[in-house]
């Protein structure tokens, strides 16, 4: 166990434990604390993708996504942060997660 383990665990900030786990969930090999820190992070997702979305860490979006149940209304709340923080490429790949997983009911794009 490193010292991010052991502050994991110890810390009573949800701010410091946040910040731990979006750290390390993609960087740590040991499956048991893999699973700790996705878990955590599903339970965070909101704050946890929010802070990814405005530090335009695209690589840990992707990674979280993969595991983390996310809805639409939350979805579209993300691709409000991304405009709003003008990161283009991640409001991309958003923008095809909603098309992929809820499509666009409510929009009409004919010509």
């Amino acid at each position: 166990m490193t010292s991010y383990e052991e502050e994991f665990l110890s810390t009573g900030q949800e701010a410091r434990r946040l910040s731990i786990a979006l750290l390390r969930f993609i960087q740590i090999d040991d499956p048991e604390w893999k699973n700790k820190y996705q878990k955590y992070l599903s339970l965070r997702f909101r704050p946890a993708l929010s802070t990814l979305i405005r530090e335009g860490d695209l690589t840990r979006i992707r990674a979280l996504c993969r595991f983390a149940p996310v809805t639409e209304s939350a979805l579209n709340s993300f691709i409000d942060v991304a405009v709003q923080n003008q990161q283009e490429e991640i409001l991309s790949f958003l923008m095809k997660l909603k098309k992929d997983r809820f499509g666009f009911h409510d929009r009409e794009f004919t010509l």
